[in-house]
């Protein structure tokens, strides 16, 4: 079976408890449950309990409130109104972020936050996507490559024919760079 690498819902979870209660090792939990080692660790880490262990329910709830939890720039007025005010003076999100990172400012965010935080619904009103250089107002899917469809009629290099390979015929010959000299 093949690794699972979407998020854990609560019959995982539940499952993930039995195996940790009965003192299993977390790659041997990863194997059984098909997810990987360190997606079991995160789990284990980031939604224990503050007194110690790991109830499944409470696990799916602190998971959902941090899904649902507002970005950085939104939570923190005075980095909202950094990004929002260079993006009106022109500055790209990836300038914006390398400037908070060589300043070593309080609030660090990277650029990929600063757009995730332009496009997010709530923000999408105010139409910061206007001063990016594209100006677009949505988002176009990240990391989507459209299959191409083959050739029809496609005939693989090693099945050509004899004729091309003696290149006797006009037509059949390859030139990568061909120069003319004047003489």
């Amino acid at each position: 079976m093949g690794k699972h690498y979407g998020q854990l819902d609560l019959d995982e979870r539940i499952e993930l408890s039995r195996h940790n209660d009965a003192g299993r090792a977390r790659n041997e939990i990863a194997r059984i449950m098909g997810r990987h080692p360190s997606t079991i660790g995160r789990e284990l880490k980031r939604n224990n309990l503050p007194k110690g262990g790991y109830k499944p329910a409470s696990a799916d709830r602190i998971a959902l409130s941090r899904r649902r939890r507002r970005s950085k720039i939104e939570r923190l007025s005075p980095l909202g109104d950094h990004v929002r005010d260079h993006l009106a003076m022109g500055w790209s999100p990836e300038q914006i972020a390398g400037r908070l990172r060589l300043e070593e400012s309080q609030h660090r965010v990277s650029h990929e936050s600063i757009y995730r935080f332009i496009y997010r619904w709530p923000v999408r009103r105010e139409k910061l996507h206007r001063y990016l250089t594209r100006a677009k107002a949505t988002r176009g899917r990240r990391y989507f490559k459209r299959r191409r469809e083959p050739i029809p009629g496609r005939r693989a290099i090693h099945e050509r024919g004899q004729s091309i390979d003696n290149r006797s015929q006009f037509g059949h010959w390859e030139g990568d760079l061909m120069l003319i000299h004047p003489h």
